[in-house]
């Protein structure tokens, strides 16, 4: 086995002279200024990512239920994932909005958004959108990367961002997309 650190060094970021640069920053490739705040999110929840995720996650749930059918209990919910409809687009853009809202509505748990016991906790919106146990079933096989594709720990090609590195690298893009900063030089 070959002795490898996931470990790596990281550099301070340099220092730049703001007197020779000349910064032009701001958004660009907008929405018009009356569109639906759907439309701006839109712009990095992109319908490709989205699929992505729709893809790789339907990807996991069938392998995992595949490796694990002698140990998956008769009780398991995770029966309801062959019974139901694999997860789909239409089922993937709510899922977010729960996560985004769950941001919001603070809770000390998960399963605490599906709550009736105190009415005055209650959040009736998480019971309209998902069941609990559909929720925490997507939550469970939600996957960005397909499995086969990552090296094991022990491997020299080990990368511990790989399972989040696409989204990364997605975000990122979509702020080159839709918000610049260009750096100019002054000439004298």
């Amino acid at each position: 086995m070959a002795d490898h650190n996931p470990w790596f060094r990281i550099y301070p970021p340099e220092v730049r002279d703001h007197t020779e640069v000349n910064q032009t920053v701001g958004p660009k490739r907008m929405p018009l200024r009356n569109s639906r705040p759907i439309a701006y999110s839109m712009l990095i929840f992109t319908i490709a990512l989205m699929k992505n995720f729709v893809l790789e996650t339907n990807r996991y749930a069938r392998n995992f239920i595949r490796r694990n059918r002698h140990n998956i209990s008769n009780k398991s919910r995770v029966h309801d994932w062959r019974k139901k409809v694999k997860l789909a687009l239409i089922e993937f853009k709510p899922f977010v909005d729960v996560i985004l809202n769950m941001g919001l509505i603070r809770k000390a748990t998960i399963s605490e958004c599906w709550n009736r016991k105190h009415s005055s906790q209650s959040t009736p919106w998480f019971r309209k959108v998902f069941t609990r146990n559909r929720f925490q079933l997507m939550l469970k096989f939600l996957h960005l990367v397909d499995n086969r594709h990552i090296a094991p720990r022990n491997s020299p090609s080990y990368d511990p961002t790989a399972k989040f590195k696409p989204i990364v690298d997605h975000f990122n893009l979509k702020a080159k997309t839709h918000y610049f900063s260009i750096s100019k030089r002054r000439r004298f």
